[in-house]
């Protein structure tokens, strides 16, 4: 049995912890060190997760152990802390999205190219038993030509002044950048890329800078049709439904369980409608966040490239960025 990758995790709040419980649900990683800006925070977060509490992002990537880094960052430090990690030689994975803007998202793209580095973009969702089911029932032919799709993911965001997601500067987009962009990344991997963009926001039941709630309207490259709604408001949801020329297919997920990701397909139902009537589809349980962390220590060792790399993160946040383009001058916007 191989060592486990030494890691270090930057950024101790809700889905860093998510992650770092991750890291123990495997064995191919093992935490080495954690950094907060908070001292008290990233002491408590060490004592939990039996690692060591550096006072410093740099003392936590000069940890000798560690291999690569965790990036758990609000999206607006995204480029920072990647530019930190490759001047060490450090294997980077960043949580979605790879970055707020085309311009840092590229020089992440470019920093870690030219330190020989692994850059590795968290959008886990796509890692889902349930989207692989889906993905090979669309590549079996099951649903037909596929002709529309429709995608939801809403949480009620606890929008308040001392959130970073409160605000446009460091959450542009709002809902749409930070739950929809999942889609964005799904509905690729699903149907192949996304040619045109569509999209409408509004702030409706907070007081926040941002809007909580966001619409992406998809033209495919194949000519299907597409849309990605979210909502910084409503209670959690998560589902997408698939429309084909021989059959339709729904995805939805019981979201009490949220953030719990490893309970995402345990609390997921697959339902296919064809001509000859309605059935449930079975498919096998993922960890979509140890699948995800396995991967990038075989990344680390040489022994795999991402699935999501950085090419597919900026993939996944065009969609959105091109929504806020529409939005802003009401045209439809091509990629």
């Amino acid at each position: 049995m191989k060592d486990p990758i030494g890691v270090a995790l930057v950024g101790t709040g809700m889905w860093g912890r998510r992650t770092a419980e991750a890291v123990r649900r495997s064995s191919s990683l093992r935490l080495v060190s954690c950094y907060s800006r908070n001292p008290e925070k990233r002491q408590a977060f060490a004592r939990e997760f039996a690692c060591s509490a550096a006072a410093s992002l740099e003392v936590a990537l000069d940890t000798p152990s560690v291999e690569g880094v965790l990036l758990v960052t609000p999206n607006h430090v995204h480029a920072e802390g990647t530019a930190a990690c490759t001047e060490r030689g450090r294997h980077v994975y960043v949580e979605k999205p790879i970055a707020d803007s085309l311009v840092d998202g590229m020089a992440m793209q470019r920093v870690c190219q030219t330190a020989g580095v692994t850059l590795m973009i968290g959008h886990g969702f796509r890692r889902l038993g349930a989207s692989r089911r889906i993905k090979g029932l669309i590549d079996e032919g099951v649903l037909g030509e596929i002709v529309l799709a429709e995608a939801n993911f809403s949480l009620a965001g606890q929008l308040t002044p001392d959130k970073w997601r409160y605000y446009r500067a460091t959450c542009p987009g709002g809902p749409l950048m930070q739950l929809g962009i999942h889609h964005a990344d799904t509905l690729q991997y699903l149907l192949g890329p996304v040619s045109t963009v569509q999209g409408s926001f509004a702030r409706l039941a907070t007081e926040a800078e941002i809007d909580d709630v966001g619409i992406a309207t998809l033209g495919f490259a194949s000519g299907a049709r597409g849309v990605i709604t979210s909502s910084y408001v409503s209670p959690k949801t998560y589902s997408l439904r698939l429309f084909g020329t021989r059959g339709v297919l729904t995805a939805t997920t019981e979201m009490s369980i949220w953030p719990e990701a490893q309970k995402m397909d345990p609390s997921t139902h697959l339902t296919l409608w064809t001509s000859e009537g309605e059935r449930a589809v079975d498919f096998e349980m993922h960890d979509m966040l140890v699948d995800e962390l396995e991967e990038f220590a075989r990344c680390v060792r040489g022994e795999a490239t991402p699935e999501t790399g950085a090419a597919e993160g900026l993939q996944a946040v065009r969609v959105i960025l091109a929504a806020i383009e529409s939005h802003e001058t009401g045209r439809s916007v091509s990629l």
